[in-house]
């Protein structure tokens, strides 16, 4: 696999190796060459510490060893260190060219609501209330992109407040796309925490400017914080005659966009992997079934009916060929998530596509990918 090449920082001439043209001399080792492979190195590092970290205070709770509430200490701080990790992998994957953009029309209503139902139990764990009023808007964005998007802006409001209203809207002439956010606290921070370069608004700079088609805005108030993204590429719907849209929401946060009635499974020799995934689409209410080869698969298939299937691929598996192949041919309209190997090309898929999250960014990636998929059948 190529790796990311970045023009601020490395030079023409190619990197200093073992196998140097004959009679020329090498070129010095330089670290600035290199910090996109020091920064994943760091990151893939915290993210599997922290994960067997929380493993551990499960455990810990589930064995009486510790209560609800020093669990919440200790898990709070765990959780903000692996959203930084995960937010360093996103910029080095952006920036470096990795994830192949394919612009859809995309609802960023439904694709927030998405978001709120991935973050439920993080956001009731940090005491975040919500209010929300949105109405449908279609924008070309990459799905994945968009995601992350709106799941970066939700995290930088979050540090300013505990109570955060979202708005979507279409402001005209020209029609955009408005999503602003504002977060509200009884001690408001001062302006320059607010305009500091963190690495939430490093992500999001970093989006913004990956798509080429979003602007960012953030200002201090005195009555709050806010956030605004504008959409260039918005999809301008016809006027309907109602006073509101149908799907427009304007509620607290007690009811988010529901899965529950999905049912996804997860195919997998590697139980760590498998762990791992299951985890992920449990915290979004879905149901789930896992096997770890292609007769449990059959059996599954046989009893229940299931919507889509999350697929290991990060390493050769001929018996999961088989697999993939034979649910084509009993349900075609099945949408599959792959698995990749560890630095694959993230894809969000599409009509008979399948969506592929590679291994190292699946606690990132694979919740919002699944989302997507079982849009198009539950």
């Amino acid at each position: 696999m190529h790796k990311p090449t970045f023009s601020h920082s490395q030079s023409a001439e190619p990197f200093a190796s073992d196998g140097a043209a004959a009679g020329a001399a090498p070129s010095p080792w330089r670290m600035a060459e290199h910090w996109p492979e020091l920064v994943q190195a760091v990151t893939d590092q915290s993210v599997e510490s922290v994960g067997l970290l929380l493993r551990g205070l499960d455990l810990l709770v589930a064995k009486g060893r510790i209560s609800p509430a020093e669990y919440k200490v200790l898990s709070v701080p765990a959780e903000r260190l692996k959203r930084c990790s995960m937010n360093a992998q996103q910029i080095v994957r952006f920036q470096g060219g990795q994830a192949r953009q394919s612009h859809e029309k995309t609802d960023v209503a439904y694709l927030l609501e998405c978001v709120l139902q991935e973050s439920r139990s993080q956001l009731t764990l940090m005491g975040i209330t919500l209010r929300r009023k949105l109405k449908p808007v279609d924008v070309l964005i990459d799905p994945a992109l968009g995601f992350g998007l709106a799941q970066a802006m939700l995290e930088w409001c979050t540090a300013f407040g505990s109570r955060i209203d979202l708005r979507l809207d279409v402001v005209e002439d020209p029609p955009r796309a408005r999503l602003w956010m504002k977060a509200h606290a009884s001690v408001m921070p001062d302006e320059a925490a607010v305009m500091q370069d963190s690495l939430q608004w490093l992500l999001l700079r970093q989006l913004a400017a990956t798509d080429g088609g979003i602007e960012i805005q953030r200002t201090a108030p005195v009555d709050g914080v806010e956030l605004t993204a504008l959409f260039r590429r918005t999809v301008v719907r016809p006027p309907e005659n109602v006073p509101k849209a149908p799907g427009e929401h304007d509620h607290e946060d007690s009811s988010f966009q529901s899965v529950s009635g999905a049912h996804v499974m997860v195919a997998s020799d590697d139980s760590d992997l498998r762990h791992a995934a299951l985890n992920i689409l449990r915290l979004l209410g879905i149901t789930t079934s896992n096997v770890s080869n292609i007769d449990q698969a059959r059996a599954v298939l046989a009893r229940q009916h299931v919507h889509m299937l999350v697929l290991d691929r990060s390493t050769q598996r001929p018996e999961f060929d088989h697999l993939e192949k034979e649910l084509t041919k009993l349900r075609s309209d099945m949408p599959v998530v792959q698995i990749g190997p560890a630095g694959a090309v993230a894809t969000a898929g599409g009509e008979g596509v399948p969506a592929v999250v590679p291994r190292n960014e699946i606690q990132a990636s694979l919740g919002s990918a699944v989302m997507f998929a079982l849009s198009r059948v539950v």
